[in-house]
């Protein structure tokens, strides 16, 4: 189970660059990420890794340890941050927003999907700490239903830019959540009203007790950490829509309805994220029993992918003639 250890190492780096090197230092780490995700499609194998899937607890204790590290982190930066200097202030920020954009938001992934509802808490405290706590509904009930169809506001359209995406996702994820709950309990028990109320309260005890500063910092790292998770979003069904036949029936979601990175090493940092269409297979499989599929394969793996996609221009040159052979 340690071969996952790598999301804690790179967490760790923030407050020991920090505290080591300078206020600015922890810039550093997202270098450093960035660094091993893309050298690993380099120097690291495509193709399975096996799972020790006969001490599953260690597998569990990976993803549920590293949330409270996490939301820890962020709690120490935020009571920093009325006393950095901007370059500290901006480095913390980021390099929280970026780890808990990845990392982060993959553990309180995988304990959205366990069905335990102990679990499901801990990632929900997760996703307070990036102030995206409806994600969690719009993800399992609208994405995982309507994945690569036009009813998903998560999967990203053929020549939509990443921008664009952004900010259709940005709204479409929420209507989605709130039309869910309404359907599911109207106003009593709503649980997206819950989580506007749940964050207005974290944010005014963040400003009662630290002030304004403190508050911004908050906000500016959960910007950055729902970016990045939206980037993962983006590049994971991108142009794969679902086939409508004449009848009016819809294809059924499959492997080549998904991106996929089989890269040994570089799904080691990222819990197999990268096994994305097995994922969409079996929604509640642990993350160590993901299993490599044939279908849609990302030519620079996630992380380069992610870095493309920044530029809509090169991301389409490259992606835009693949997405369209496979929807042949």
């Amino acid at each position: 189970m340690l071969r996952y250890g790598g999301p804690f190492l790179f967490l760790a780096s923030v407050p020991a660059l920090y505290y080591g090197i300078g206020s600015a230092a922890p810039f550093l780490s997202i270098a450093a990420l960035l660094a091993a995700l893309t050298g690993a499609e380099l120097i690291a194998p495509h193709g399975e890794m096996a799972a020790l899937s006969e001490r599953p607890l260690g597998f569990r204790i990976m993803i549920l340890g590293y949330i409270p590290l996490q939301v820890a982190a962020i709690a120490w930066a935020t009571w920093l941050s009325p006393q950095l200097d901007g370059w500290g202030y901006a480095a913390l920020a980021c390099a929280l927003g970026v780890t808990g954009g990845v990392f982060g938001v993959l553990a309180s992934h995988e304990a959205a999907h366990s069905g335990d509802r102990r679990e499901a808490l801990l990632g929900l405290a997760m996703l307070s700490a990036m102030s995206y706590r409806h994600f969690r509904i719009a993800h399992i009930h609208g994405h995982h239903r309507w994945a690569g169809t036009e009813h998903d506001a998560a999967t990203a359209r053929l020549t939509e830019s990443f921008y664009a995406f952004l900010l259709r996702t940005l709204a479409g994820q929420f209507r989605e959540a709130w039309r869910f709950e309404q359907r599911r309990c109207g106003w009593r028990g709503n649980r997206v009203l819950g989580d506007i109320l749940a964050m207005s309260a974290i944010l005014a005890g963040v400003g009662a007790a630290l002030g304004p500063r403190a508050v911004a910092f908050f906000l500016i790292q959960s910007a950055v950490a729902v970016t990045v998770l939206e980037l993962f979003n983006y590049i994971a069904h991108y142009g794969l829509m679902r086939r409508v036949d004449a009848d009016g029936r819809r294809e059924r979601l499959s492997d080549r309805h998904s991106w996929n990175s089989s890269n040994v090493l570089a799904n080691a940092l990222i819990f197999n994220m990268g096994r994305h269409a097995c994922h969409h297979e079996r929604p509640t499989a642990p993350y160590q029993r993901l299993e490599t599929r044939p279908g849609p394969e990302l030519p620079l793996g996630y992380a380069g992918s992610i870095l493309l996609a920044l530029a809509p221009p090169l991301w389409r040159r490259v992606m835009d003639p693949r997405a369209q052979a496979w929807a042949g």
